[in-house]
């Protein structure tokens, strides 16, 4: 079995090179026809010029034959075919009397002027950084730790409608990794009294955004500014998070699981923004509302996980 595999792909490979020797010859025989310098002689020697060029001269010249052969039937043709007058005439009125219908229908020129109409749907795919600072993680108080670091990724696919040049619906689908590293210095009771630690936490959520631009076009120019209001359904899929607790080791843990079912985020977001041709656009958006639903043992909690006005994001769009 693999010698026979050997040998197709070397046939092939020979196939390969023969054909391009060969388109090779031609193009260097074309150009030193008539021409018998020493190298124009070394091309004729090797590729033996005078055959190749007459075999191919004389492929031309049969084609060139049956294709005139073809023109006095298809001539004969056309002139025994009969005219029918009375049908022409029937045609002609037929045309005339479903003239306005046939103007709303599409043809090349209607179809051009179609084409330059702004199209009213767009898709494509969306990027966003985000800096949120957490108030609450699932029930613990982070609003007064210090924050070492803690952002947010997001990457998806957008899809917009336009009701006219001022208003815009969106809609889509996101993935959103989000970490955050705080040092904790005062922990009280929930930690057994430790007075220094460290909470990292990590979250990959899928994400639902809905929300309205109200646009601002400055005159005929293809850019225009918009505001928009946004509310982002996210479901947290999977969570891992790590404590570190400086001076008393043994109480260091770790976890990771997948999210329960229960576990829901909801955001409002205004934001501010540059749009150009409807293709692009780039805008900056601000936490304006927010709350988590969560398990918390056997039942439901409900906390506010961000600081509102205190967390943004950066969004960059591309929609066609």
């Amino acid at each position: 079995m693999r010698n026979n595999i050997q040998a197709i792909f070397a046939l092939v490979l020979l196939l390969t090179v023969s054909l391009f020797a060969q388109n090779m010859c031609i193009e260097l025989c074309t150009t030193c026809q008539n021409n018998t310098d020493q190298t124009c002689q070394k091309v004729e020697n090797s590729c033996h010029c005078t055959a190749l060029l007459d075999s191919i001269n004389a492929v031309q010249a049969n084609k060139d034959e049956a294709i005139a052969e073809e023109k006095p039937a298809e001539e004969k043709s056309i002139e025994e075919a009969p005219v029918d007058k009375s049908q022409d005439t029937r045609i002609v009125s037929a045309q005339n009397n479903n003239f306005g219908s046939i103007s709303n229908e599409v043809t090349p020129n209607n179809l051009e002027i179609r084409s330059k109409k702004k199209s009213s749907n767009y898709l494509g795919f969306t990027l966003a950084y985000e800096s949120p600072k957490s108030r609450d993680y699932y029930g613990r108080p982070l609003y007064d730790y210090y924050s070492d670091s803690e952002f947010g990724l997001d990457a998806g696919f957008v899809f917009r409608h336009y009701f006219n040049r001022f208003i815009s619906f969106n809609s889509g689908i996101n993935v959103v990794y989000h970490t955050g590293d705080y040092g904790i210095f005062s922990l009280n009771d929930y930690y057994h009294d430790i007075s220094i630690a460290s909470l990292e936490f990590n979250t990959i959520m899928a994400e639902i955004p809905l929300g309205f631009r109200f646009g601002i076009p400055l005159g005929s120019s293809p850019i225009s500014l918009f505001i928009s209001a946004n509310f982002h359904i996210r479901k947290p899929i999977y969570q891992w998070l790590e404590l570190d607790v400086l001076d008393y080791w043994w109480y260091d843990g770790s976890y990771d699981d997948v999210a329960a079912s229960s576990d829901w985020e909801f955001i409002h977001l205004l934001g501010f923004g540059i749009e150009i041709t409807r293709h692009f656009s780039f805008e900056v958006q601000w936490f304006a509302g927010n709350f988590r639903v969560f398990k918390d043992g056997y039942w439901s909690s409900v906390e506010q996980g961000y600081t509102n006005g205190d967390s943004w994001r950066l969004k960059m769009e591309a929609a066609f």
